[in-house]
């Protein structure tokens, strides 16, 4: 149900902010920005996480956490939302580059989504613990790891590319 309505959201935003630029005049799009968005936001979103997740584990250390579920629960949120504004921010750097612009917010919102479907696809294809399951190829690892991780960096090219203008 939530999923949906940010799903609706984003469409909304999405359709709004084709309207408005189409007024304004949009600058054309350009595959290698968008290339680049991609690959350095799918990057950007897992350093982001591998540092907001040791940041998060560090501090539920630090105000004296015992519990080892809730120390990986608080490195996962923290990991998640260090991914987001990562691969948000790295998208919206390329996205700004020269003449055009776009909205920040959307960028933030596309890739939220972007991780909650990463999220549901993890949970569905590497099971609750996220690990690969036993017997699983190097490859079919591979390839759902890529997957997952590019989903928030599609989701945050979405969000900026239906918001681009010129500056």
């Amino acid at each position: 149900m939530m999923r949906r309505l940010l799903a609706a959201v984003l469409l909304s935003a999405a359709l709004s902010a084709t309207a408005d630029a189409q007024r304004q005049g949009r600058p054309r799009i350009d595959a290698g920005r968008v290339i680049g968005q991609l690959a350095a936001g799918s990057y950007a979103g897992i350093g982001g996480f591998v540092v907001g997740r040791f940041v998060g584990e560090q501090v539920t250390d630090l105000v004296g956490v015992e519990s080892e579920v809730t120390r990986r629960r608080t490195g996962y949120v923290a990991g998640v939302i260090g991914g987001g504004v990562a691969t948000s921010a790295i998208v919206y750097a390329i996205g700004s580059i020269g003449d055009q612009t776009g909205d920040f917010a959307t960028t933030a919102l596309g890739s939220g989504v972007g991780y909650g479907l990463a999220v549901g696809l993890a949970r569905v294809l590497l099971g609750p613990e996220g690990r690969p399951r036993e017997g699983s190829s190097t490859a079919a690892r591979w390839a759902t790891v890529n997957v997952i991780a590019l989903l928030p960096a599609i989701g945050a090219t979405i969000g900026f590319n239906s918001t681009r203008r010129f500056k």
